[in-house]
């Protein structure tokens, strides 16, 4: 077994250009949130490039056991860059530094906080996976920004008033940090085998990630004038990328045949 027992299978794509794909898309998109009518719209963008590189992570990580494990380094990461983003948000409040520095510190810390738990998981509880500290930083880093961008879409901005007001007295914090965990960690889980090959997955990611972009765009209904563009763009990028990830399922499946539908009660006896 190549995949999901020793370690990932070759990629396609370097880890180091889906890094910076997380990080610079993630950053910059959020960054020119205050553009006029599309602003919002490049903030989601920007979640799901992170969205892509943290699925990436997930595959490098993940590959070191039987799969078992990926719901649950999924959660743990996404809830430490979420942990990591509130500090962040918060610090301007506490400490004499620029608001616009709010995305960067909260992707720091984000990744302090993962590659702790990280250094301690191998350390401590002896996980034998020589990539976890690594990982688990990186997994945090994509959640922090990924969720930061779709806070914009619901808040406006990324400051503390509006993102209390607007995601977490609403609980849609809660939602964001099921709904970015599925997008980061479901790809791999899926996707996951003997067989399992980077392009897949990562089309799979990207396709998830558009498809959270058009809940955040229905969730936005009420805050957000641009929601529908939102939806829109989210809705062709899910069926672009959707129709990817069949295409290469296709094409890397040795059949594919339809089985028709479970059979009905009486035809057992």
């Amino acid at each position: 077994m190549t995949v999901a027992a020793g370690g990932p299978t070759a990629a396609a794509i370097p880890e180091s250009r889906l890094l910076i794909l997380g990080i610079i898309g993630g950053l910059v998109g959020i960054y020119l949130y205050s553009v006029p009518v599309i602003g919002t719209l490049l903030a989601c963008l920007g979640a799901v490039c992170a969205i892509v590189w943290g699925a990436d992570a997930i595959r490098r990580v993940a590959s070191y056991g039987l799969g078992t494990g990926v719901p649950s380094i999924g959660y743990m990461s996404v809830a430490i860059g979420i942990v990591g983003l509130v500090a962040g948000i918060a610090t301007p409040m506490a400490v004499a530094v620029p608001s616009m520095t709010i995305p960067i510190l909260g992707l720091i810390l984000a990744m302090i906080l993962g590659a702790i738990v990280g250094f301690l998981g191998r350390k401590v509880l002896k996980m034998k996976i020589p990539v976890l500290t690594r990982c688990t930083a990186e997994i945090s880093g994509a959640a922090a920004l990924s969720v930061l961008g779709f806070i914009i879409a619901l808040s406006g901005n990324y400051t503390m008033k509006p993102v209390v007001s607007s995601v977490i007295a609403t609980g849609f914090i809660a939602l964001l940090f099921i709904l970015n965990t599925m997008a980061i960690q479901h790809p791999f889980n899926a996707c996951l085998g003997p067989n399992e090959n980077q392009r897949r997955t990562l089309k799979l990611a990207a396709a998830c990630g558009f498809l959270s972009m058009t809940v955040i765009g229905l969730l936005s209904l009420k805050t957000n004038p641009v929601w529908w563009l939102i939806v829109l763009v989210g809705g062709i990028g899910w069926l672009i990328t959707f129709r990817a990830f069949i295409g290469a399922t296709f094409e890397d499946a040795a059949s594919v045949k339809w089985t028709g539908l479970w059979p009905k009660e009486e035809e057992f006896e």
